[in-house]
This record gives structure tokens, C-alpha cells and sequence, in this order.
């Protein structure tokens, strides 16, 4: 492909954005914001990139970029939603302290590495419209199938745990019943399985590997960096022993069939 492509644009935006972001949470000390705008934001930059190239058919376009704008536009209400609900994130709370008398200066490097991995992981969408410039093949239906899945699977997930943490007589408690039975963070894998999508999409491709390198980051972030430890070390902070057990019977990210419970 010769013609231009919009990425320097998308960064300025991404960049922007989380700029914006960073100044409204030094405003009302809500860090937790960035997470919303982070979901409306990567579909943003990757509908903005498919609708721009101009070498692919429409049906393919589509085929893209309608499933990556739902994901979006659940995740960033469900997450808005939580927000107004639960008030603040025991996760930023924790690295507030953290981070100390330099959580001003260090939210705003956190919030443009937000911006940097909204910007690397639209790419993968985009790369998987490449895959083919035309037709729809059966590995694109394929892939569609898996991220349909996907999507009810997290959606359920989601649904669960706001209902369980909706019920008063829970508090303290853990949500181990529906999905949470056989996994410790469903909602992340079924959210890791998007990603794995648009690397489907993209084979055929020369640049794939965009799509893998995203699936693989995803992947790295959720389980080692900023999603399960931080979601886990607050859990055991407010639950203790009881956390600890369902960590002993569960499956962290995979579901898998849950050991025997013992008592506490």
C-alpha cells in the first residue's frame, strides 16, 4: 500500500486525549477515569484507521470495525457505570499512596503510556482489515464466531460481578459462583480472546504480526502487570483468607474446573 497513512495523527490524538484525561483527574482526583477513556478511545483510533483506507472493500470494513466499536462502547459504559457506582478504584487508591508526594507528575506518564497502548493495540484491528482487501474468507467467519463468544462471555462476566457486589449481604465476600467459579478473572480472558480475533483476521497479511505482538502485550499486561496482580493484591487487602483460598482452588485466568473448597 502506497497510499498515506493516519498514524502520526493518531498518536497526536491519542496523546491529546490522555492529556486531557490527566487534567481532569488532577481537577477531581478521580484516577480511575483514565480506564474509561482508554475504552472509548482505542476503538476510536482504529475505526478512524479503517474508514480511512481507502484499498478495502466496505463489507470488509464493516466486518471489522462494527465488533470493535461494540467492544468498546459496552466496556467504557460498564467501566463509567462501576465508576459512579463503587465512587473510586481500590487499584489507583493503592498506587496513589504509591506513588506519593510525585502522583501528580507520575499519573501523567502513567495516562501517556495509556495513550501509547491505545495507540499500539488499534493498530491490530486495522492490521487485521489487511488480511484480506477483499473478500471475506472462512477464517474471518471463523474469528467473528470466536468474538462473539468473547464478547458475551466477558459481558456475562461483567453482569455477575456488578450483581454479586450489588447484593449487600456479599460484602467481604467473594464472588466465586457463575463464571467466577472457573476462573479468577474471567472477564480479562474472554477479553484477552478479542485480541486473538484480530490476529485470525490478520493472517494473510504481511504485517500480522502486529495483530501477535498486540494479542502477546494484551496478554503480558493483564496477567503480569496492570491488570490480575493489582486486582489481587486489593482483594486480598479487603478479603484475606478468603481471597487466598479461592486463589488456591481457582484457575487465575483460564477456565478450568475449581478444586474442592475448604473452609475457612
Amino acid at each position: 500500500m502506497n497510499h498515506y497513512l493516519y498514524w502520526p495523527e493518531g498518536l497526536l490524538i491519542a496523546c491529546s486525549v490522555m492529556t486531557i484525561a490527566w487534567l481532569w483527574q488532577w481537577k477531581h482526583d478521580h484516577p480511575a477515569i483514565v480506564d474509561v477513556v482508554w475504552s472509548y478511545l482505542t476503538p476510536a483510533l482504529a475505526v478512524g484507521w479503517i474508514f480511512l483506507e481507502p484499498e478495502t472493500l466496505w463489507t470488509r470494513k464493516l466486518l471489522v470495525a462494527v465488533p470493535i466499536a461494540i467492544w468498546g462502547i459496552r466496556l467504557g459504559t460498564y467501566l463509567q457505570n462501576r465508576l459512579k457506582h463503587d465512587g473510586s478504584d481500590g487499584r489507583y487508591n493503592a498506587m496513589s499512596e504509591a506513588m506519593g508526594k510525585w502522583k501528580t507528575l507520575g499519573y501523567f506518564f502513567f495516562y501517556q503510556f495509556q495513550a501509547l497502548g491505545a495507540f499500539f493495540l488499534a493498530l491490530s484491528p486495522y492490521t487485521a482489515l489487511t488480511g484480506s482487501p477483499g473478500e471475506i474468507r472462512l477464517i474471518d467467519l471463523a474469528a467473528l464466531m470466536l468474538w462473539i463468544a468473547a464478547f458475551f462471555g466477558e459481558s456475562i462476566a461483567d453482569h455477575q460481578l456488578a450483581r454479586f457486589r450489588s447484593d449487600p449481604s456479599n460484602k467481604g465476600k467473594v464472588c466465586d459462583t457463575g463464571l467466577w467459579k472457573y476462573s479468577r478473572h474471567p472477564n480479562y480472558f474472554f477479553e484477552w480472546l478479542m485480541w486473538i480475533v484480530w490476529l485470525l483476521m490478520a493472517s494473510g497479511s504481511s504485517t500480522w504480526w502486529v495483530s501477535g505482538a498486540a494479542a502477546l502485550a494484551m496478554f503480558i499486561l493483564v496477567t503480569k502487570i496492570t491488570g490480575i496482580p493489582y486486582v489481587e493484591d486489593q482483594s486480598i487487602r479487603s478479603r484475606g483468607d478468603l481471597y487466598r483460598d479461592y486463589q488456591q482452588r481457582t484457575s487465575s485466568f483460564v477456565p478450568w474446573f475449581p478444586k474442592l473448597k475448604t473452609e475457612i
